[in-house]
């Protein structure tokens, strides 16, 4: 397919997020220590009530992708209109040092030891309950809801029409 001038996809409403998890060496094939994995995704959606679950689509050529497969267990940190400094910081390999990823301190998630970044919005931690592998460039990761917080109930999230930043479309 060739790009369109419009795109209906471009429509679409997303918000912005950074999904993180956590997972042994033992459990993967590409690291030989434990390891820590983020990064800024777009799609994701509640997608039960009861139990309260959620989906989110992780590039399929991503370390995310790899990470929360073998670890089973993610977060989603949702931003917030005065984080849109993490958009960048996250759309590259993470770094960690002295409790931080990538310059943003973290603590470790109560209930799936993902990192919980400190200065969002809030956030949802998961244990994956089903993997939907796609013929598509993602991989869809159903989450159950097993911890949360709303850090800001008067705090509004950021969408990604309120930045120069768009993820999504028909190419």
């Amino acid at each position: 397919m060739h790009a369109l001038k419009e795109n209906i996809l471009e429509k679409f409403t997303y918000g912005f997020y950074i999904a993180t998890t956590r997972a042994p060496s033992d459990e993967l094939d590409t690291r030989d220590k434990d390891y820590v994995a983020a990064g800024t995704v777009s799609w994701v959606m509640q997608s039960s009530f009861e139990p309260p679950m959620v989906t989110v689509a992780i590039q399929k050529d991503s370390d995310l992708n790899e990470t929360i497969g073998k670890a089973y267990r993610f977060a989603i940190n949702v931003l917030g209109k005065e984080d849109r400094e993490m958009i960048d910081a996250f759309a590259k390999e993470s770094t960690i040092k002295d409790q931080k990823i990538n310059g943003f301190p973290f603590l470790n998630g109560m209930k799936t030891d993902s990192p919980i970044l400190e200065d969002c919005l809030g956030y949802i931690e998961c244990e994956v309950s089903d993997i939907i592998k796609t013929d598509g460039d993602h991989v869809l990761f159903i989450g159950k809801v097993v911890n949360h917080k709303l850090r800001e109930p008067e705090a509004m999230p950021l969408h990604e029409w309120e930045t120069s930043k768009h993820y999504g479309g028909i190419v």
